[in-house]
């Protein structure tokens, strides 16, 4: 492995760290969701379509439960972070979360991968940052902004 490019797509490292730093875009509430899942609290029973009912049980629509389907973007996240590239992004954010909290991490404390991996996340986050300064309505808003990321 040479650099970020040489690593397996399938999937791939960098669109796993823009989601993760995304997520909280990647689908609304769950009642939302393009791929909701309805399921009865008391039977069981699923279906995608809105209900007043469970068909099954008869149970009200206060033992509905509505989650967040398996074709949501979110879902297809978790999933992906379950792959070997998942678990190695899972791995980098909880390493910088250590140091964040006051962990003293080294280079001699983390492999070359988790290295690269790190220095991609932060090269994400700063172009987030930019596209949220490019946004800024007035200078105001600009400070404002910059001052909540620190």
């Amino acid at each position: 492995m040479n650099g970020p490019g040489d690593w397996p797509e399938e999937p791939g490292i960098r669109f796993l760290v823009r989601s993760v730093l995304r997520q909280g875009s990647l689908c609304g509430p769950e009642a939302e969701c393009p791929d909701h899942v309805l399921r009865c609290r008391l039977c069981g029973y699923s279906l995608p379509e809105s209900i007043d009912a469970c068909p099954a049980c008869g149970a009200g629509w206060r033992q509905i439960d509505v989650s967040h389907g398996p074709a949501c973007p979110k879902n297809i996240l978790n999933d992906a972070l379950e792959s070997g590239n998942g678990v190695l992004v899972r791995r980098c954010f909880r390493i910088l979360n250590a140091k964040q909290i006051g962990f003293a991490i080294t280079l001699a404390d983390i492999t070359e991968e988790e290295f690269r991996v790190i220095e991609l996340i932060d090269a994400e986050r700063s172009e987030i940052g930019k596209d949220e300064d490019n946004s800024a309505k007035s200078f105001q808003e600009l400070l404002l902004r910059r001052l909540l990321r620190r």
